[in-house]
């Protein structure tokens, strides 16, 4: 319980101090390359408070100039630390766009450019998603979680509809990014916080050049595989 209520107090603390020097460096830097660092120290801040190890797999998949569609399952909310904390790139998040309005956290989050998701309306989901597949084209990766949602059980859940769209538009590669131990940290709807292992594996590049939108289910069933695949081994 004690740790617990230490990863709290320093996730509050470290969100203030962190968020706001993000959004002061957002001011002189206006590609939010900077702010994503100040972001990556905040992840792993809370990985340290909290005693987890994260061991990452598979970073010769990644050819570093070029930019992907990141595409992760999502366990815990200690997934986004994780990322954050160990994906040696620049890269920008798709979010719920309630996130975005979380005092500090939020404000960094737009001031860095992450793209939020407005999951109610259909439109302004959809001009999210063309957002995200400019900042792709322009150079920057960006990450999605294609369940949309935590899992309640750390078991992979149905693909969100249209979330591969973003690659399609983009034309960039899909890089798979399989997760696990997260769920044990945090599960969802629970507060409290355990010390945790996380593996993270980075499989190679689906590419997508040519790739017409009516192939965006055969493209969704392909990552799921990768993902079914490595959540199964031991």
């Amino acid at each position: 319980m004690f740790r617990t209520l230490l990863c709290w107090v320093v996730f509050v603390i470290t969100t203030i101090l962190l968020g706001t020097t993000a959004i002061f460096l957002s001011c002189f830097d206006s590609s939010g390359n900077i702010p994503h660092r100040v972001a990556r120290l905040w992840g792993k801040i809370q990985l340290r408070i909290t005693g987890t190890r994260v061991r990452i797999q598979g970073l010769e998949n990644i050819d570093p100039g070029k930019s992907y569609i990141l595409v992760s399952n999502h366990q815990s909310s200690f997934d986004i630390f994780s990322l954050l904390g160990y994906l040696p790139l620049q890269f920008r998040w798709t979010a719920k766009a309630e996130l975005f309005r979380i005092p500090f956290m939020g404000w960094a989050m737009t001031r860095t450019g992450y793209i939020p998701i407005e999951r109610g309306s259909p439109k302004k989901a959809y001009r999210s998603m063309l957002r995200a597949a400019e900042t792709v084209r322009n150079g920057t990766s960006v990450i999605i979680f294609p369940e949309g949602t935590r899992s309640p059980d750390g078991k992979l859940q149905p693909f969100k509809k249209g979330v591969f769209l973003i690659a399609l538009k983009s034309q960039a590669p899909i890089l798979p990014i399989t997760i696990q131990g997260t769920s044990q940290i945090m599960r969802k709807g629970d507060w409290r916080t355990f010390p945790g292992r996380v593996q993270i594996r980075i499989d190679p590049p689906i590419d997508t050049a040519g790739t017409p939108s009516a192939k965006e289910e055969d493209l969704s069933h392909q990552v799921r595989a990768v993902f079914l695949r490595n959540l199964a081994a031991p």
